[in-house]
């Protein structure tokens, strides 16, 4: 692949710096911004990008920090893949191309002119890969406004499809968090002393029991789903304080379920479970879930992401597995905001 992504970015009226080269201004940046999303926190980026280098094809990371006045003012997470079969792809790390996040106090039209350079820039890329379209995807990002991005897209001929975002607000009080979850939910929560036992692992002394975690989640998939790598870098993230495990403990000292958590400074993200299967009946996600929000709110975070709510007529209908996950996940959410995801027309 020949295509020199710094022309075309300096081309469409951008000044910008890649991520790569000054990874430092990446995370300054990053806790500047009007709302920081836990996937762009780098732990999760690097993590994201060895998950899919792993399973195959060749990924380039060209995120880059947008200047304005020579200021960094926003950043903008962006990726292209070329597939082992060939194929081509657009995106933020695996996910549909997301559009810039920006810093609190960046004007308007300032944001306006950036998103539009943007869009200009996607897709002179989009064009010269030979694609025919690329997605997008607006998710909530603490207005309940139409972004630019979303109404700038309408008007270039993009196809709008709505998903739906399972959200909790931990601003809101414990018992006011509580009293929203489903009312099955509420006497499940609290874990009875006698039967379990909770530790939080948040990197002090913490690898023992993250390598129980690692194992327990290879006997309830009943074969490993991803490298040795990655479990590492999730560790590290820990470490860092950029994620915690809330691991589940019976009477006897075993394991039997836990939930990994991202966080950044405004979001906190449930990234992976893992749950004894020959107790299934019992409340382990119910009881791992009320721990993080309490974690979630020592830490500082305003917002709380469980995940999609998926529909069985959603435009890619769901598994049965996806369906009952989302079920389970809504019973704790407070707010289902729209996310936007956009089909875009490559104009050469």
């Amino acid at each position: 692949m020949v295509i020199n992504f710094n022309r075309i970015l300096e081309v469409s009226g951008l000044k910008f710096i890649f991520r790569m080269d000054d990874l430092g201004l990446w995370d300054e940046t990053l806790v500047r911004l009007e709302f920081s999303p836990a996937n762009l926190l780098a732990s999760s980026i690097n993590y994201q990008l060895t998950y899919h280098r792993e399973r195959g094809g060749e990924w380039w990371d060209i995120s880059c920090i947008i200047f304005w006045d020579n200021s960094p003012v926003g950043i903008w997470p962006l990726t292209v893949s070329k597939g082992d079969s060939g194929e081509i792809s657009l995106s933020s790390h695996g996910l549909l191309v997301a559009p810039p996040r920006f810093i609190r106090d960046c004007p308007s039209r300032t944001r306006k002119k950036i998103l539009t350079s943007c869009l200009d820039a996607v897709n002179k890329m989009a064009a010269e890969l030979g694609l025919m379209h690329w997605g997008s995807r607006v998710n909530f990002s603490g207005s309940y406004e139409l972004s630019q991005w979303h109404l700038e897209s309408m008007a270039r001929g993009a196809i709008c499809s709505v998903k739906h975002d399972l959200y909790i607000d931990l601003r809101a009080s414990l018992s006011e968090i509580k009293s929203n979850f489903r009312r099955s939910y509420r006497s499940l929560v609290s874990p009875d002393r006698s039967l379990w036992t909770i530790e939080i692992v948040d990197g002090r002394g913490g690898l023992g029991a993250w390598n129980e975690f690692q194992e327990l989640h290879l006997k309830v998939s009943g074969r490993r789903t991803r490298s040795e790598k990655t479990w590492i870098l999730q560790y590290e993230a820990i470490v860092s304080g950029e994620g915690f495990l809330i691991a589940l403990r019976n009477s006897n000292g075993a394991m039997v379920g836990g939930g990994y958590f991202i966080c950044s400074i405004h979001e906190g993200f449930y990234a992976v479970g893992a749950y004894d299967r020959d107790l299934f009946d019992q409340p382990l996600g119910h009881i791992v879930q009320w721990q993080a929000i309490t974690e979630l709110k020592k830490r500082g975070c305003i917002h709380y992401y469980l995940g999609d709510r998926c529909y069985q007529g959603d435009s890619v209908p769901p598994t049965q597995k996806e369906l009952s996950i989302a079920h389970f996940k809504e019973g704790f959410a407070m707010n289902v905001y729209p996310s936007f995801s956009f089909n875009h027309p490559v104009f050469s």
